[in-house]
């Protein structure tokens, strides 16, 4: 009987777990304003057209980066996406000031930097 009460248990702490949210950690590192996250795109804000920040996640997670100078001007064309960590090889352009980008679970936060080719 305790086993059985102790493998109910466990599988109550499993099915808990799979119900778990997303949480996306995005940690500016240089020139990184602001940085948002909704339903699978993240906005960052970068007043001089190069920044670096770092992203991780708890869940596996494929996002939409879109880069910003400011509320009313996005990027322009971005000239290069570079990625330090996992996730690298998974950058893909999706016009010019956008891209995507695959995390996986709780891997070490993955570096980005990103450089607009009409930066000011």
């Amino acid at each position: 009987m305790k086993k059985y009460l102790l493998a109910v248990a466990f599988g109550a702490v499993m099915l808990t777990g799979c119900g778990e949210e997303l949480k996306i950690t995005a940690q500016p590192l240089k020139n990184v304003d602001n940085v948002r996250y909704d339903d699978g795109n993240l906005d960052v804000y970068c007043l001089t057209g190069i920044c670096q920040f770092e992203l991780s996640s708890n869940k596996d997670v494929d996002l939409t980066v879109t880069m910003h100078y400011s509320e009313s001007r996005s990027f322009d064309k971005i000239e290069g996406v570079s990625v330090t960590g996992r996730g690298g090889s998974t950058v893909e352009m999706q016009g010019g000031k956008s891209f995507q980008l695959s995390l996986e679970a709780n891997n070490p936060p993955s570096t980005i930097q990103v450089v607009d080719y009409y930066r000011n």
